[in-house]
């Protein structure tokens, strides 16, 4: 099996097992684009987030705010 093979498997797995996005994206250490264009080819869901360059840009702010280094104590 390929690597793209294997990489959409894992994808599958983790999306019926109910993960968002994101946290696909996240597990696999792959771009979260991969992620919806996976979701898109197979005529799933993606209402949640349509847009990936949104969805992007509210991963990354979710990133920010999860900062260790801005804490409350900073």
């Amino acid at each position: 099996m390929s690597k793209m093979a294997e990489l959409a498997y894992d994808i599958e797995q983790l999306y019926i097992e109910g993960l968002h996005p994101t946290k696909i994206a996240r597990e696999l250490g792959c771009p979260l684009t991969v992620v919806y264009d996976w979701l898109e080819e197979q005529s799933l869901d993606t209402e949640e987030v349509a847009d990936t360059e949104v969805g992007n840009a509210v991963f990354a702010r979710m990133v920010e705010d999860l900062s260790p280094f801005e804490t409350v104590n900073s």
